[in-house]
This record gives C-alpha cells, sequence and structure tokens, in this order.
C-alpha cells in the first residue's frame, strides 16, 4: 500500500497554522494543538492505510480461489483494467487501489454462472441477476461470506456486501465502428435507466436539452425494471448475433466506447503473470489490449486521478458478518431537480 502523502500533511499542517495563529494563543499553546492535530491526522492516515492493505490481500485470497475454481473447471479469464497495470507495472496492485477485475469471455461467463451454485466453495457467493433478486447489475461479484465492503451506492439496497473481485463478461460485437457505438449507447442508456430506478447513481444531465430530461424522467416513471433488464440482456446478445466475432466488448465496462472494443485475437486464450507472488491469467497480447486502453500505461498518472472505492475504513469488516448486517441501512428518494440529482436519505431503524 501506499505511504503517507507526505504532501497531503504538509498543506492539512499549514491549513491548520493559518487557522490556528489567528485564535489568539500563546505560542506554547498553539504548537501543541497544531502538533497534536497532525499527530491525529498522521495516526488516522497510518491506520487507513493499514486497512486498505488488509483489503487488498483479502482480495487477493479471493482471487487466488477463482484462479484455482477457472483452471479446475476449463474456464477462460483475465485480469483487466487497474488489476492488469498493477501485474504489468508493480507486479501487484496499484499502490492506491482497492479492487480487483477480471473479464470472462461470454461463453465462460455463463458457464460459470452455470456450475457455481454447484461447485462453489460455502466460503463464497457468486453475486448476479440469477442468484440474488435485488441484482441490477449486468455482471458478477465474487464475494467472501462473513465480510463487508459498505459501498455507500448499495447501502439501501437488499444485496449481499461482502469483500469482491468484480468479473465482467466479454461479448462479440460487430466490426463496424458505428454499430458498435451504436450498441454502446443503447446499453449505456439502459444502464441510466437502471440505474435511477435502483438510486444507484448519480444520473447528471449536464449539457443535455430540456426535451431529454423529460423525456428520461417520463420513460424511467414507465418502464419497469424488468423489461429494462431484459433489454439490456438482448443488447448483448443482438450484438453477438450480427458479430464476425472478430471483436470483443465489456459492454458494462467503465471505460466505455471505443476503449472497451478490441480484437478477439489480443485476449486469445490467455498466458500467466505474476500478480503479489501468485500467478494468475492475463490476456493474451496484454501489452497491446492496455495501450489501446490506456496509451502509455507504464507511466503514473497524477495524483488527483489516483481514485479508488474510496469507502470509509469502519464499513470494511474482514470476519463475522451475518447475513442480517446485508440488509438495507438506509432509505433513499429521489429529488427530481434538473442538471443534478441528489438523494435524501432516511434511517431505517
Amino acid at each position: 500500500m501506499s505511504e503517507i502523502n507526505k504532501e497531503e500533511i504538509s498543506a492539512f499542517a499549514a491549513q491548520l497554522v493559518a487557522e490556528k495563529i489567528s485564535s489568539g494563543k500563546d505560542n506554547g499553546e498553539l504548537r501543541a494543538e497544531i502538533e497534536a492535530k497532525i499527530n491525529e491526522k498522521v495516526a488516522y492516515e497510518t491506520e487507513r492505510n493499514q486497512i486498505m492493505r488488509k483489503l487488498q490481500l483479502e482480495e487477493l485470497e479471493i482471487l487466488r480461489y477463482f484462479d484455482s475454481f477457472c483452471r479446475e473447471n476449463n474456464l477462460r479469464y483475465y485480469i483487466v483494467g487497474g488489476s492488469l497495470i498493477g501485474a504489468v507495472r508493480h507486479k501487484g496492485f496499484i499502490p492506491w487501489d482497492d479492487d480487483i477485475d477480471v473479464s470472462m469471455p461470454r461463453e465462460d461467463f455463463d458457464k460459470l454462472l452455470k456450475i457455481a451454485g454447484e461447485k462453489l466453495s460455502p466460503d463464497y457467493f457468486l453475486q448476479n441477476q440469477k442468484t440474488e433478486k435485488g441484482c441490477y447489475f449486468y455482471y458478477a461479484k465474487l464475494r467472501k461470506n462473513g465480510t463487508y465492503f459498505g459501498e455507500d451506492k448499495f447501502e439501501h439496497l437488499p444485496l449481499h456486501k461482502g469483500i469482491f473481485i468484480d468479473i465482467f463478461p466479454l461479448d462479440f460485437v460487430p466490426s463496424s465502428n458505428a454499430l458498435q457505438k451504436i450498441f454502446f449507447k443503447i446499453f449505456s442508456c439502459l444502464g441510466g435507466f437502471i440505474c435511477s430506478k435502483e438510486k444507484t447513481t448519480e444520473f447528471l444531465y449536464k449539457n443535455m436539452s430540456l426535451p431529454f430530461i423529460v423525456s428520461f424522467r417520463l420513460l424511467q416513471c414507465i418502464l419497469p425494471r424488468c423489461l429494462l433488464m431484459g433489454l439490456r440482456n438482448l443488447t448483448g446478445k443482438f450484438a453477438k448475433l450480427i458479430s464476425n466475432k472478430k471483436y470483443m466488448a465489456s459492454l458494462s465496462g467503465f471505460h466505455g466506447y471505443p476503449k472497451e472494443v478490441c480484437p478477439s485475437e489480443l485476449w486469445g486464450d490467455g498466458v500467466d503473470i505474476e500478480f503479489e507472488n501468485t500467478v494468475v491469467r492475463a490476456p493474451s497480447q496484454y501489452e497491446k489490449l492496455l495501450t489501446h486502453m490506456f496509451g502509455n500505461y507504464m507511466e503514473l498518472p497524477p495524483e488527483e486521478e489516483r481514485v479508488n472505492h474510496n469507502v470509509e475504513t469502519d464499513k470494511i469488516i474482514f470476519e463475522g458478518v451475518t447475513a442480517d448486517e446485508y440488509k438495507p441501512k438506509i432509505k433513499r428518494k429521489r429529488s427530481h431537480r434538473y442538471f443534478s440529482t441528489d438523494y435524501v436519505v432516511y434511517p431505517i431503524d
């Protein structure tokens, strides 16, 4: 895990000094108060780094199990995104990263869903639309039972909230750039409707026309959740139907079109790669794939772009969590303000 950010601590100290100087306290009292605040800040950052490293190791344990499960059942998978960059650039986690992402060709993804109920260890839960009624996302999560990762966007939903790795299906898409773009737009729009109904995302309307905003609100209200999810699933199937299988895409991937679209040959059967002293699978031509998605992936991004889930440490629990603790803790009511989306939150007693 990354060390304490000295620049951040220095900025905090400078701001603290500026605030305290105007208080009129004598130098000795002022110095003691500033030192106490800085020590408190350093202690907090140290504890957070320790917890985040422990989280990484917990996710690594899940990945190791997933890797062995896939090898035993002849399933293809690849680490992707920041996890793949971490493997190539750091031989493990990107220091500030707090999740692991993998992708699977649709054929292997569907097989995983089919056999998981029978073969998966009772220590884990494969979360997807088929195994959990409240699950709305297109991909899957392999969660560890008895743990907790309290992402704010899920706190109001009746979902398993264990520590996890994400599993994204790779679907065949047409070779035409125009058709690829259309499929991503349709998929994104359906995802926007679903997430808005579930109150799990801040769907913003910046630079959108009033007719679009009104139409979106109207359709969101009248289109049922099951229809939207069914249409989203059909979008992936139709993309495959009219494809020539030369291109694959993660339709639910974070980076969208065109970064998530790559020639199928770049994925291939996969190759072994080192990740945290563990051998896992990577795309066959991972260097070309990373260059396509991220450009110069060996260069560290600027400080402001080093982001993660930013979950509070008291919402990360590593053992002893019961199923009752996954129940919703809050209710959300979506406001209907234009150009931004706020949540009104009600605690559940």
